[in-house]
């Protein structure tokens, strides 16, 4: 009684079968492997035939997929030099055993087992090892993995892996498929992200996400699968080799910001009628003179400001960050101040809805253009600033502000405490006033 394991159409399909033979035949002589051109370029399903006795043979398919090239035809295992084999060997090994001891157990309670006995045997554990690799166990991993990150992302970040997880859903569902972590290989990024390029957008009238939206879905997707590795489950070894997509991340997005002139509207607006714009528009300016993070002002507590400095863990680094209320930054001591250092709560979905309005009451509206990209066509957006306002833009108005004056790129990293220095660094062609003013001191 025993399991073996094979490759189902493990050679290339669009070459005819008498070269392959040929080739096959001159690679064994030769003991050498088979050029990677004559297999099968897609992953292809591994078979499981299992002989209870001499005289039967049952071939079931399992629900592990993988590339030809990686697979030992003699060992009937991945090979061991390949991504993953380790992990995918002890599922064989898991599974092999399973239907043998079913078997035997099987044959010592009825005494004799027909064929069909077998059969029914060997599917049910086959399937219930598909069970756990189908649809089912990738949306308890899509859970336990949000339920991991809930412990230290930001609300933000878990609603963009919230909108990230329903389209792969919808896209399931557009393709009547039913995907396990096997499933994530190249020609599943190319469909996913063509998907992604023609799907509705609630947000606009016309259809599609652009090219950096697809950018950031396919990170975080290779983020999960990375994360499920990890933790000890088989994934696709395209995971972790480099996608070229078509859908090119723009490698410089505008960064749209308020000047200091449009700050002073937003100080001056007068909405002592309109209480909820007021909060919103003092939180905003609190961003913007702090040069801190919307999740970090909600959470904002008067214990953590002593000697006048903000002292607190941030909510997206997990970093001790320190803010001293002097010079530039002591304009939100009023704010503080006046809410006596209790500041108000709202959400930020409501925060930039309300931004927004306030922003135009505040004639914030000269127009700004944009460049993005869908695919190879170049999308040019222009609107009002105004609608462009949202949590985000406070703390880059900070950062431009700070540079304009002057204040080292270290110094401001020690602020606002970004990972990555060359993210600042993007801030750098921001100003124009800037510019302008470099100019006239030549």
């Amino acid at each position: 009684m025993r399991c073996k394991f094979y490759l189902d159409r493990p050679y290339n399909p669009e070459i005819d079968n008498n070269i392959i033979k040929k080739e096959k035949k001159y690679a064994d002589e030769k003991r050498k492997k088979l050029a990677v051109k004559f297999f099968n370029p897609k992953p292809t399903s591994v078979y499981i035939y299992f002989s209870p006795d001499k005289n039967t043979r049952l071939k079931y398919r399992t629900s592990i997929k993988l590339l030809a090239k990686d697979w030992d035809f003699t060992k009937g295992r991945v090979r061991t030099s390949s991504s993953d084999a380790l992990h995918i060997n002890i599922e064989l090994d898991k599974l092999s055993s399973k239907i043998v001891k079913e078997a035997y157990l099987a044959l010592e309670r009825n005494k004799f087992l027909s064929k069909n006995d077998y059969k029914l045997l060997l599917t049910s554990k086959v399937d219930e090892d598909k069970l756990e690799s189908n649809s089912s166990k990738l949306d308890n991993l899509i859970s336990e993995f949000k339920k991991y990150k809930r412990l230290y992302a930001t609300s933000g970040t878990m609603q963009e892996y919230k909108t990230v997880f329903k389209a792969l859903a919808e896209y399931q569902e557009r393709e009547k498929t039913q995907l396990s972590l096997l499933d994530f290989n190249k020609d599943f990024y190319i469909s996913f992200e063509n998907y992604l390029s023609f799907k509705n957008n609630p947000l606009k009238d016309e259809p599609g996400l652009l090219n950096d939206t697809i950018y950031k879905y396919i990170s975080t997707l290779r983020a999960f699968l990375k994360w499920c590795h990890s933790n000890g489950e088989n994934v696709h070894p395209y995971t972790f080799e480099k996608h070229n997509s078509a859908f090119k991340k723009k490698t410089y997005n505008e960064i749209v910001v308020l000047n200091l002139e449009e700050i002073k509207k937003l100080e001056e607006l007068d909405l002592k009628n309109q209480p909820s714009f007021d909060r919103v528009r003092d939180l905003f300016l609190l961003m913007i003179y702090t040069a801190q993070r919307f999740s970090d002002i909600m959470k904002f507590s008067k214990s953590d400001f002593q000697d006048n400095k903000w002292t607190f863990v941030s909510a997206k680094t997990k970093k001790m960050t320190v803010v001293p209320f002097n010079g530039y930054i002591a304009n939100g001591l009023r704010l503080l101040e006046k809410y006596d250092y209790e500041l108000p709560k709202i959400s930020n979905q409501k925060f930039n809805e309300y931004l927004k309005k306030i922003g135009k009451l505040a004639e914030i509206n000269s127009d700004v253009k944009i460049v993005r990209f869908r695919g190879k066509e170049e999308v040019v957006i222009k609107k009002p600033k105004y609608k462009f306002m949202s949590s985000h833009m406070g703390r880059r108005t900070a950062v431009t502000i700070l540079l304009s004056k002057g204040i080292p790129i270290p110094l401001i990293q020690k602020l606002t405490q970004h990972s990555d220095i060359r993210t600042l660094m993007k801030y750098n062609s921001t100003s124009m006033d800037s510019l302008i003013s470099a100019l006239n001191e030549l």
